[in-house]
């Protein structure tokens, strides 16, 4: 049983790449990721300058990890061997779970007289 005061655990995904083998991958801000086998490159769009996109690239090798600075698409390719990740994204901001909860709550006790428009 988990008590009230820990944190859920990330969602995971585990990704197995071939060798040879790229994948593109949309990750949220802070995505952890985990090669847990083999060795992979990650190449992640951090900034466009006009059309053309500014990339990082990464090797990970088993055991090693990294996280995503900004969201957006990245590309997982395995050259040499095939390769096992682990994709562990953040869970939701407290804000963004206090907002929900907000709106929950105002929108089951907040009566608005007929013909006031809502807004959306």
């Amino acid at each position: 049983m988990r008590s009230s005061t820990q944190k859920p655990a990330p969602a995971a995904r585990e990704v197995q790449l071939e060798r040879g083998m790229g994948l593109s991958a949309y990750a949220r801000r802070q995505t952890r990721i985990v090669c847990v086998e083999g060795e992979v490159e990650v190449s992640e769009t951090i900034m466009w300058i006009g059309a053309q996109p500014l990339r990082i690239t990464r090797r990970l090798r088993a055991g090693d990890a990294c996280r995503v600075e900004e969201s957006g698409w990245l590309i997982l390719r395995a050259d040499a061997a095939s390769a096992r990740l682990q994709l562990e994204a953040p869970p939701p901001a407290a804000a963004m779970i206090l907002l929900a909860q907000l709106r929950c709550w105002l929108s089951s006790h907040l009566h608005l007289p007929s013909g006031t428009a809502q807004a959306q």
